[in-house]
């Protein structure tokens, strides 16, 4: 894979420190509907609408944008996009193996092309280039640069399936001996062909990393969220049993937005083995050698393995309690409403957003959400974050948020396939629309592409009265 984007220089002597996590741009290349190329850049460009939606680049002239939109037809490859950024996460973090390129690779090619991501971003104070590329056998390459003391992009390591090739390491100044002995250390270990270098770095102790590598771990392991659209966020009832500031903020957004719910509270119990079902045990049961507590979780619902008592499970259950008529009632949140779930579970990133640096990725923000709620979610965001080191990406269909009076131009994008099944993206800046054009209205008119083409539906018609006709003939005949 060749880097789309050049270099980032930083200026020279810029070493403040900063605390900062944003992606500057994704590359996936043969990954499900994506063939060639293609890249996500969250770089702003020249435009001067909504200065407050972008945050600079320390020590260069760059800004990136706190805010991405993309919109295609279903099947375009918007959730492919998110999948994409999740299996790559996934890897780094040593959940996921490469069996599972078998069921994601592009699969409109009689020859097998390997699968390459490669990530851009911010953390700290420097910015990371890292990527790699596979078959669902081995890792073929594998890259990390930073930018050094001096603000250029430096080679850390480069891996070419076993070989690991340590970079020039002076540029890193005082980081330059830990750095070193972390990764000549590595080496001399050996990597597995389906193993990710950086999965190593991700097993060491803190200290064993130091500062350089800690930074990258600490993106894709804390920064980096993704939510599917069908998925919850695992650490949600954890959050609300630790937080009670999370608790109450959940409660009052939930009360302000008219779901009816007045608080929400926390029940946990402790239950016997004997009485889960044997299913959820197995999905509780951890792989051999792994000390990792797996759980099990579904709308308002955890199930976990009590870490002092094999003999137990731990259930925590969430309630929703309503006040009606002065009475208090309270209701199993799994019974709430498939959109307050659906709300509850995306109240993680605007909490977060608000306190900690985190690139949240949402895939379908407009599931089950009315379109007045959805706008309220980014506006929301973009009101509590000006000018912070925070950053929410979304597919969505909704284009009640194609106005140009809450988002930038180049915080448009659009995704269609072409004629050999692949998925292109494109920004609205790419379109040069006018600043005053009404975009709603002109992407459902097709003119920036991904909308969904609808056929004939006359043949439809004719297919459907034919088969009523040939019905009633059958009848009339039989009788």
């Amino acid at each position: 894979m060749e880097k789309l984007s050049p270099p980032l220089r930083i200026r020279p002597g810029f070493r403040e420190r900063f605390d900062a996590a944003v992606l500057i741009n994704f590359t996936v290349e043969y990954f499900r509907s994506f063939g060639q190329e293609q890249t996500l850049n969250m770089v702003a460009t020249s435009l001067k609408d909504h200065p407050g939606h972008c945050v600079e680049i320390p020590g260069t002239d760059k800004s990136v944008l706190q805010i991405g939109v993309v919109y295609g037809a279903n099947a375009s490859g918007k959730s492919n996009l998110v999948k994409s950024i999740l299996f790559a996460q996934q890897m780094v973090l040593g959940r996921t193996t490469l069996k599972g390129l078998a069921q994601n690779r592009f699969r409109f090619l009689r020859k097998q092309i390997p699968t390459s991501f490669e990530f851009r971003f911010l953390s700290g104070e420097q910015v990371f280039v890292y990527g790699f590329t596979a078959t669902q056998e081995a890792i073929h390459e594998e890259w990390l640069d930073a930018t050094s003391t001096s603000g250029r992009e430096v080679n850390v390591f480069t891996r070419t399936r076993k070989d690991i090739e340590i970079g020039r390491l002076r540029g890193f100044g005082g980081e330059q001996a830990t750095l070193g002995k972390a990764l000549r250390a590595l080496r001399d270990l050996g990597v597995k062909d389906e193993q990710l270098l950086l999965s190593k770095i991700v097993e060491l102790p803190a200290e064993g990393r130091g500062d350089l590598l800690t930074r990258v771990v600490r993106w894709f392991a804390e920064c980096l969220n993704v939510v599917l659209a069908e998925s919850q966020y695992l650490s949600l009832l954890n959050m609300i049993e630790a937080n009670d500031d999370f608790r109450r903020f959940c409660g009052t957004f939930l009360r302000n937005v008219g779901t009816g719910i007045d608080d929400l509270n926390l029940e946990k119990a402790t239950i016997d083995v004997a009485r889960v079902a044997d299913p959820l045990l197995d999905l509780l049961q951890p792989p051999e050698g792994s000390s990792v507590d797996l759980v099990v979780s579904g709308p308002g619902v955890t199930l976990q393995r009590d870490s002092n008592d094999p003999t137990k499970i731990v259930r925590k259950n969430l309630n929703a309690r309503h006040q009606v008529s002065r009475g208090n009632y309270s209701i199993a949140f799994h019974e709430e409403s498939d959109g307050t779930q659906r709300c509850l579970n995306l109240l993680p990133a605007l909490y977060h957003l608000t306190r900690q640096h985190k690139v949240f990725v949402v895939d379908e923000l407009d599931r089950s959400l009315h379109p007045l709620l959805c706008r309220a979610l980014l506006e929301l965001f973009l009101d509590a974050c000006p000018g912070k080191y925070q950053q929410m990406i979304v597919t969505t269909h909704e284009t009640h948020l194609l106005d140009l009076k809450l988002l930038r131009r180049d915080e448009v994008w659009f995704i269609e396939k072409d004629a050999q099944q692949q998925s292109h993206l494109s920004s609205l800046a790419d379109w040069n629309a006018r600043k005053d054009l009404r975009i709603e209205k002109g992407y459902l008119q097709g003119r920036f592409g991904g909308i969904p083409f609808i056929g004939d539906t006359k043949k439809l018609m004719d297919m459907i009265q034919r088969s009523t006709n040939g019905s009633a003939n059958e009848k009339k005949t039989r009788s």
